[in-house]
């Protein structure tokens, strides 16, 4: 027996199909024999497009914040007049937790205003590491303060990754501890972020990446400096295009879940010093070396 289909009123919107995109299969793929040389005029839009879906699935997580947040304030959510919130999420959006439900509606604004002011949308990733900066300023701060981080970083033809927003963001927040007047802080916060935007060479990107000239005594450290060279090599290898083209969607898949676990585990230790216990890092190396995808050949 058949299902019985809901109503027409009871239909949910469709959300976007592949139809709102001019992207097309090849019927044959293109060889190194046939793609060769810069990009045609074809090409270019062909790519022009595929980066639509890129960005079209950045702005829809912004786009989520704003509609739970008008579905919480107006109470859209109650149904029959007795379904709360959290039954809701858990209905209607497969099981949404209220502190990621909050977290996007609390991040929103500031990802739809780095979007206006840097033309397209900002990885989720560098969202989360920028929301401090627009805590201790303003949305429209923030969203000056990262495009031209990003442009930076661009001119000197290098890649701004997640950890590189994280470690500017607390550089500038760091400058202003102390300070208790909104307005003087905010200021201190701006003033300290513009006078450091030059991008550091790949390999001092953050603290832990550093190399000393002589081996550290301190075998934490040492495992720490084993650890960053590791991370590189990683980041490194998932740049490699020919790797990249060679490798099926399973091993892709085995590969990240792989770096995600070793991210987790690592992000469990405690490294205790003298009477003290450093405090634990809620952006831990899990969250930095997801942001090395792995990408699979898709054919």
């Amino acid at each position: 027996m058949k299902p019985e289909q809901p109503a027409p009123d009871q239909l949910r919107a469709q959300p976007f199909t592949m139809e709102h995109w001019g992207l097309s299969l090849p019927d044959v793929d293109a060889t190194a024999e046939t793609a060769h040389g810069p990009l045609d005029e074809g090409e270019q839009r062909q790519l022009v497009e595929a980066h639509k879906a890129v960005d079209n699935a950045r702005t829809a997580r912004w786009m989520l914040g704003y509609a739970l947040e008008v579905v919480r304030r107006r109470r859209l959510y109650r149904g029959d007049g007795t379904r709360t919130f959290e039954q809701y999420l858990d209905q209607e959006h497969d099981g949404m937790s209220t502190s990621e439900a909050d977290r996007l509606q609390k991040t929103w604004r500031l990802a739809q205003t780095v979007q206006k002011e840097l033309g397209r949308p900002l990885p989720d990733s560098h969202l989360h590491k920028l929301r401090p900066y627009a805590e201790s300023t303003s949305d429209d701060e923030a969203a000056r303060a990262y495009v031209a981080l990003y442009w930076a970083h661009q001119n000197n033809g290098v890649r701004l990754v997640a950890d590189q927003v994280q470690t500017k963001v607390k550089e500038a927040i760091a400058a202003a501890h102390g300070v208790a007047d909104p307005a003087a802080r905010s200021q201190a916060v701006s003033s300290a972020w513009t006078t450091a935007l030059m991008p550091a060479p790949r390999e001092e990107a953050t603290p832990r990446s550093r190399v000393e000239e002589t081996p550290s005594t301190d075998p934490v450290e040492a495992a720490l400096q084993a650890l960053a060279a590791a991370r590189k090599a990683i980041e490194d290898a998932v740049e490699d295009k020919k790797a990249r083209a060679a490798r099926s969607p399973k091993t892709a898949a085995e590969q990240q879940n792989d770096i995600r676990r070793i991210g987790r585990i690592l992000a469990k230790i405690k490294v205790e010093g003298d009477g003290t216990v450093a405090a634990e890092d809620d952006d831990g190396l899990d969250a930095e070396i997801v942001d090395a995808e792995i990408v699979p050949n898709r054919d």
